[in-house]
């Protein structure tokens, strides 16, 4: 595996601010199956079209372009803000533009958490100028995706590919308003597939690298195939300069629907997992002498392993199976856990009622244990 330090920043949600985190092994890979969507509840919402990987890819992409651009958004996050020291309650005022997609006639609109996250006001405007305040269905910072709902008419949902099989070198289009230039088109190829990125919440897991160029304001946008059928969302860029470099990340549509799909079924999305929670900075942490000399004497035990995640809570199924506070989470199927993103990568494939086989260290001991995963929602 290759490894190279990039600068990985979350795709921008408005001009003039960006976030960016340090990547390691961006190159990493992983061969977990795709998630499917809630196959009935999503046959009913989504404009779903058969593959056609097989379709040789034009040359020219303006019927793809004409058909995307009018399913394209853009969406302005409102907060409350201090104007002055003595401003005690703030003003409401824009803080950040990025994208969405429409995905049903109904006005459900797609876009990322991030666009959105902090809102206490969310406007869409739409590609024929028309505004409207979008009400916040639900959000899911695992997956980094957010569903909005808008009461309007005459609206142009986009056709969701089916069944994806994405190929490497195939052409795409990505659509959103980066840098305040609403309804942009930009052309490349897919240049890479599962790519994991330790950013947002959960990671970005199995994502669709992108050559086409991505900018701030892109997130929440559609990333296409060349027959105009949306593969992805966008959602992240990897960048020393904070601007399109040709390394772009999107979330695969499958993931997209079972999330939308869960979101408006229920409200929020599904996770299988163990009741465990960890310290905030618990990537890597036992790598770090002090936090190793720590747990050695809270522990009083001398054999701390340097890999592996802290447990700082525990409950339900968890503590049933003897893990407690302290102990070291080392792998689960065999699968080693030194970071969240790992710990996700390894979980997200699976379904509450699963059994998986836990291995962990607890005061000097390595231990095992089975323990069936629960249901928990995205936080």
């Amino acid at each position: 595996m290759r490894k190279s330090q990039a600068i990985v920043t979350l795709a921008a949600c408005f001009v003039g601010v960006l976030g960016a985190l340090q990547v390691d092994r961006l190159t990493h890979r992983t061969t977990e199956p795709a998630l499917t969507a809630n196959a009935p509840y999503a046959a009913n919402l989504f404009h779903t079209v058969a593959n056609t990987n097989d379709i040789a890819s034009p040359t020219d992409f303006r019927v793809a372009a004409k058909k995307v651009m009018p399913s394209v958004v853009s969406v302005d996050r409102y907060q409350r803000v201090s104007r002055s020291f003595f401003d005690d309650e703030g003003t409401v005022a824009e803080t950040g533009t990025g994208s969405g997609v429409i995905i049903s006639d109904k006005g459900i609109i797609v876009t990322n958490n991030h666009v959105v996250q902090g809102a206490v006001e969310v406007k869409v405007r739409l590609p024929d100028k028309r505004s409207f305040t979008a009400k916040v269905i639900g959000t899911d910072p695992i997956s980094d995706l957010a569903v909005l709902k808008i009461e309007a008419e005459n609206l142009q949902p986009i056709e969701l590919a089916d069944n994806i099989q994405v190929d490497v070198g195939e052409w795409v289009l990505a659509v959103g308003n980066p840098l305040g230039f609403d309804n942009t088109v930009s052309v490349g190829v897919v240049s890479s597939l599962k790519r994991d990125l330790p950013v947002g919440n959960g990671g970005l897991v199995n994502a669709i690298q992108t050559d086409a160029a991505i900018n701030p304001g892109n997130s929440g946008g559609a990333l296409c195939d060349a027959q105009g059928h949306l593969i992805g969302i966008n959602s992240a860029i990897a960048s020393s300069t904070g601007q399109s470099v040709g390394i772009g990340f999107a979330i695969p549509v499958d993931r997209v629907k079972t999330v939308v799909g869960e979101i408006l079924k229920y409200g929020y999305a599904r996770y299988a997992g163990i009741p465990v929670t960890f310290p905030r900075d618990a990537d890597n942490a036992l790598k770090d002498p002090e936090v190793q000399q720590y747990v050695a004497q809270q522990t009083e035990s001398q054999n701390v392993p340097s890999a592996g995640l802290i447990v700082s809570r525990s409950s339900g199924a968890a503590s049933q199976a003897g893990i407690k506070p302290l102990d070291i989470i080392l792998a689960i199927d065999d699968k080693t856990v030194d970071t969240n993103l790992d710990w996700n990568r390894v979980l997200l494939s699976k379904k509450p009622g699963d059994e998986v086989t836990v291995k962990y260290w607890s005061h000097g001991e390595t231990k095992t244990t089975k323990l069936a995963l629960v249901e928990m929602r995205s936080q």
